[in-house]
């Protein structure tokens, strides 16, 4: 790509898709598609490949998760390729943290999203950076780490994040900091949803009135998670209707 006004046109819908994923998803596809139509249109710039991992995210949203795995794919050769380094942590948030799990089993992307963590600090991709945290936390906990490992990681984490002033991104991690917690102490209901967690009921509050779809997400499927383990099976399927 060479014409500066549509680098910069990437540019500005790299930002915008960003923040849409994170507040306001029924924006996603139209900004995505802009993305797609410069880069076949003009040709390839950086953001092409941001544009191409967010269109493999995207793809998953209709189930083509076939399709989805092998454009996520090819973002992150086009990303070495380009030498779009500024780029690799939210790539690699969008295909290893909500794309190939789909295909493949999480253990194999998890060492990817820590990586993504690393590399948004050191280029100064600091949300993204952070993004890459929650999901690596999410996956961890799934994976059946040691719940007094993963509470000092997640409060690490959850610190680094707060100094950052990275909000968004610790509201994210609370509800398996929650979890975590309440297996720790072994007690023998539920955490998450309820009135025992006046936290979580605040979140949640929070989260409708911003109309946070990613804190959306945590909540319910984590409370979803929360639920089956302490055998509170209607709630757990309650949880994952309100998540859809």
């Amino acid at each position: 790509m060479e014409d500066e006004n549509k680098m910069t046109a990437m540019k500005f819908l790299q930002i915008l898709v960003f923040y849409a994923y994170l507040g306001k998803q029924q924006s996603l596809p139209s900004l995505i598609v802009q993305m797609l139509q410069l880069t076949l249109l003009h040709g390839i710039c950086k953001e092409s490949c941001y544009g191409m991992a967010s269109f493999s995210f995207l793809l998953c949203q209709f189930d083509d998760f076939k399709a989805a795995d092998h454009i996520g794919r090819l973002s992150v050769l086009l990303l070495d390729k380009c030498k779009a380094e500024e780029y690799r942590s939210n790539i690699y948030f969008l295909y290893y943290g909500t794309v190939r799990c789909f295909n493949v089993h999480i253990v194999q992307s998890i060492d990817k999203l820590l990586h993504g963590y690393h590399v948004g600090m050191l280029t100064g991709n600091i949300e993204s950076a952070m993004f890459n945290a929650c999901s690596h936390q999410a996956n961890s906990f799934l994976l059946g780490r040691n719940l007094a490992q993963l509470k000092v990681e997640l409060d690490s984490f959850g610190k680094t994040m707060v100094e950052y002033k990275q909000m968004s991104a610790r509201n994210s991690i609370r509800p398996i900091q929650s979890i975590v917690s309440n297996l720790l102490i072994s007690n023998d209901c539920p955490s998450l949803i309820g009135a025992q967690n006046t936290e979580m009921e605040d979140l949640l509050d929070q989260a409708t009135k911003e109309n946070d779809a990613f804190i959306f997400c945590q909540i319910y499927i984590f409370g979803c998670i929360d639920a089956y383990i302490f055998g509170e099976y209607e709630l757990a399927l309650s949880m994952i209707e309100k998540r859809q």
